[in-house]
């Protein structure tokens, strides 16, 4: 499987070279300010989490310093991201040791090569396989029953990327189901201490600056690929020249009629749905741990799947990255909706970037294309955290049991 990626990764590497994302633009220019000394959010403008520095930082400290070009950068950039394919795919088979009824390894992995692959044009040139494997680390530490260690690695995903965040209380549910208050104070304090040794020496040197971030993706618009963009232009199918986008802060964004009310009332309607999510998953795990003395791998795995997807569908932005959050947990569902997300994944593919411009210039087709991906993302979204019969194996998984205490 390496020499496959890594072959994959070298031909979209030539291509990409010549004509770099804008991202990948962005992180080289990031990197090269670090290699000169700069202060982050002090010296320069960053609209990422300080621990987002980290990868993409790497290439320039593997040459000690020496001066990069892009062409030189991408292709160490490209090699880092092949090293954090290989340990996902190693943490995917640690936890698969603990799911007795996941596919095969060989087959496993055949399907995370297909999945990489079907999201080429944008795993390859994202951090976000970073915080990915942090949060992966995170559950595989739950399972062995470690939940401090969950906490440290869930504290350095969130300051990678702030998503992870969500995944905090739905953790907390899991352990507070069984009244197991040692477990979830160990969890937060594994993640308090994670923030605050990521977070503490950058305030040191950068101040408040630290935290221009949040401003930054606040003050961004509706994202044109978002859920309820799609809504929007669906809205407007029957006459889309009075749809039209801008591009700033890094994206393309809509500017049509409903689109600031749809933008105030996104945040309520995350609340709620996550609200509902996490009462549907203290349910769910008190009746599980009252039937069997425990919670079975497969209910904690949806939750923290169904909070992703909750937060994904509500959010304002849907950039296709955000798929990459869900890459490592999809892997341990049943076959269906394994195949659900591999189609979402080529779904999304065909929007950005095959037919990418008919979005920024809205057509019917690139309009009806989108609503497709996402309403097929909101179906899968269902099928994660309806009920499930759940197998006897999956149900008395002993490394998943609610630590004592």
């Amino acid at each position: 499987m390496g020499i496959l990626l890594l072959s994959y990764g070298f031909l979209l590497w030539q291509r990409k070279a010549t004509a770099p994302p804008a991202d990948m633009k962005l992180y080289f220019s990031v990197s090269t300010q670090l290699s000169e000394g700069k202060i982050p959010y002090r010296d320069f403008t960053v609209e990422y989490p300080p621990l987002a520095l980290l990868p993409l930082v790497i290439p320039h400290l593997l040459t000690a310093g020496m001066t990069l070009d892009y062409r030189a950068y991408s292709l160490l950039y490209l090699l880092e991201t092949f090293l954090l394919l290989l340990l996902i795919a190693f943490t995917v088979q640690r936890v698969a040791r603990f799911w007795p009824e996941s596919l095969s390894p060989w087959r496993l992995l055949a399907v995370y090569l297909l999945l990489v692959i079907l999201s080429k044009d944008f795993v390859f040139w994202r951090y976000d396989l970073f915080p990915a494997w942090l949060t992966l680390l995170a559950f595989l530490a739950v399972l062995k029953k470690q939940p401090l260690l969950a906490g440290i690695w869930v504290g350095m995903a969130i300051m990678a990327k702030l998503y992870p965040v969500i995944l905090v209380p739905v953790l907390l549910v899991y352990y507070l189901a069984g009244q197991h208050y040692r477990a979830s104070v160990r969890l937060v304090a594994g993640t308090g201490l994670a923030v605050a040794l990521v977070l503490l020496p950058v305030v040191f040197l950068s101040g408040s600056q630290v935290f221009s971030f949040l401003t930054y993706h606040q003050l961004r618009g509706l994202h044109i690929e978002s859920v309820a963009g799609g809504l929007v232009l669906l809205g407007h199918l029957t006459d889309l020249s009075r749809v039209s986008t801008e591009f700033n802060y890094g994206a393309f964004h809509l500017k049509a009629s409903g689109v600031e009310s749809v933008l105030k009332a996104l945040p309520g309607i995350f609340l709620a749905g996550f609200s509902g999510l996490l009462a549907l998953g203290w349910f769910r795990f008190r009746r599980e741990y009252g039937q069997t003395g425990t919670v079975s791998a497969d209910s904690l795995l949806r939750f923290l799947l169904g909070a992703l997807l909750v937060f994904i569908s509500t959010n304002k932005v849907f950039s296709p990255q955000y798929l990459i959050w869900l890459l490592p947990f999809v892997l341990f569902l049943p076959v269906k909706p394994i195949a659900w997300m591999g189609f979402i994944f080529l779904l999304t593919t065909l929007v950005y970037p095959v037919f990418y411009p008919q979005l920024v210039d809205p057509t019917v087709f690139g309009v009806l294309l989108l609503t497709a991906r996402n309403g097929f993302f909101l179906f899968f979204f269902v099928h994660v955290v309806r009920k499930s019969r759940p197998s006897s194996s999956l149900q008395n998984l002993s490394p998943t049991a609610l630590p004592n205490g």
